[in-house]
């Protein structure tokens, strides 16, 4: 037990020593390397507005350019001759010389010039870094410390060499290409319905949509690479757990709190397929271990943050995120009312398709059930209730963050809505092997066992 705790406090040390970093690496790039990108890249955001919608068959996605300029903007903000603090602190609108004001975290909403903030208190970041870009007169700097910001151990050199246009470009192409790899993947290690259940889950969230926007994309890609490595390596790990720890943990250090979510809800169920044929006792083991390895990863990286922004930079970071997150938390608004408006968000036509499908699946699934008892005269195998149950538990996930995290959650419905793709697949997984078409996951091994005394008389 001692040995197996050691390890965890080891993966945790290690991971963060490696993604601070980087992060301390990034921010040795001196701004005037990335400047002409930066320009461009507010060019391009000036183009497209705070945010933008877009209409697909499916459905009417909203990108949030505005997280986007934020980004940037920081990225552009960082002191390489001070890239400790600068990483920590990560201000906008600093510029050596020319700032004036310093303004730590604000409350409640991103602190913005007066002249990009209404009287309503709205911020207009896309604007603002614009105008920090085209030789506008902003003095005042504002600190958005209580995330790691890990996003600009990327962002940054990438910046160096090319502007957001290419960094789109980009983030479409890896998605593709991850998408494709997963597709393969599953198909070899697991089975063809599996795939497209995925694929579907892709294609009702407008996945390469979102990959327009850096900030929506980031966790999905979190979770795309993840799941590549569970399927890589077969799901056969010593301590699954120690895996979604980095999991989490890097989730907590590149995000700014989107969808996090999805980098569990996707890539948990990989892993029970994988390990279909254990016992149900181990599996939910497992499984209730992977959950806690995860939320403890995210929320101890997440912590770190204050910590040592706190004990090294004398800042009152702590104070300042507890009531960040007692503000995200609690709210006057009732689950049922989150859950609607999000469900309002992911459109009518998803919904329709999603109940359709599994209509879809529950007929055929019986007609084969028919075909097979009745006409062939043969037994279906067992399919054990409580293993379908995983994927139940998995897929409702999302209102369970919906439930705490209230507020963020109804507030920024237009991107946090993704998460119900977590739903959505894993309900189409519990119901397409209850109704036997993911037999191959009971058989595979009962085929195993059958080949193995042919294989020791040869």
């Amino acid at each position: 037990m001692i040995k197996v705790i050691v390890k965890y406090i080891l993966t945790f040390i290690i991971t963060m020593g490696i993604l601070i970093s980087l992060l301390f690496l990034s921010s040795l790039i001196p701004s005037n390397k990335i400047e002409n990108n930066v320009r461009k890249s507010s060019e391009i955001l000036m183009q497209d507005g705070e945010k933008k919608l877009v209409d697909t068959y499916f459905r009417q996605d909203c990108l949030f350019y505005f997280t986007d300029a934020l980004m940037i903007n920081t990225a552009y903000s960082i002191d390489s001759t001070n890239p400790y603090s600068s990483m920590l602190l990560a201000r906008k609108n600093y510029v050596p010389g020319k700032t004036q004001n310093f303004h730590e975290e604000i409350q409640m909403h991103i602190g913005t010039s007066p002249k990009y903030t209404d009287k309503y208190y709205n911020t207009f970041q896309v604007a603002e870094l614009y105008g920090l870009m085209h030789g506008d007169d902003i003095v005042d700097s504002y600190e958005y410390t209580r995330y790691w910001h890990g996003y600009l151990i990327f962002l940054r050199p990438l910046l160096a060499i090319m502007d957001l246009g290419a960094i789109r470009i980009l983030t479409i192409a890896l998605t593709g290409i991850f998408s494709i790899i997963i597709v393969w993947l599953i198909i070899k290690k697991l089975n063809l319905i599996t795939a497209i259940i995925y694929i579907i889950g892709f294609i009702l969230f407008d996945l390469f949509i979102v990959s327009n926007s850096m900030n929506e994309i980031t966790t999905f890609i979190i979770a795309l690479v993840a799941m590549i490595f569970i399927l890589l390596r077969n799901g056969k790990f010593k301590n699954p757990a120690v895996v979604f720890l980095c999991i989490g943990m890097c989730t907590s250090f590149i995000d700014l709190l989107t969808t996090p979510l999805v980098t569990i809800g996707l890539t948990l169920p990989i892993y029970v397929l994988l390990n279909f044929k254990e016992s149900n006792k181990k599996l939910y083991i497992e499984c209730i271990k992977i959950c806690i390895a995860w939320a403890v990863g995210y929320g101890l990286c997440w912590a770190l943050k204050w910590v040592i922004t706190d004990l090294t930079l004398h800042k009152h970071i702590i104070s300042d995120a507890i009531k960040q997150i007692m503000y995200r938390t609690t709210a006057d608004r009732t689950l049922l009312e989150v859950v609607i408006k999000n469900l309002n968000e992911i459109g009518r036509n998803v919904i329709i398709i999603f109940i359709g499908l599994l209509v879809i699946y529950s007929i055929i699934g019986l007609i084969k059930e028919f075909y097979i008892s009745k006409v062939k005269n043969e037994k279906t195998p067992k399919i054990e209730l409580l293993k379908v149950m995983i994927f139940l538990i998995i897929a409702i996930f999302p209102f369970i963050w919906y439930f705490f995290i209230r507020n963020h959650s109804f507030v920024h419905r237009f991107f946090t809505n993704r998460n119900y793709i977590i739903t959505v697949i894993n309900i189409q997984i519990a119901l397409t092997i209850y109704m036997g078409f993911q037999n191959n996951l009971i058989n595979k091994e009962d085929k195993k066992l059958i080949e193995e005394p042919k294989n020791k008389n040869l």
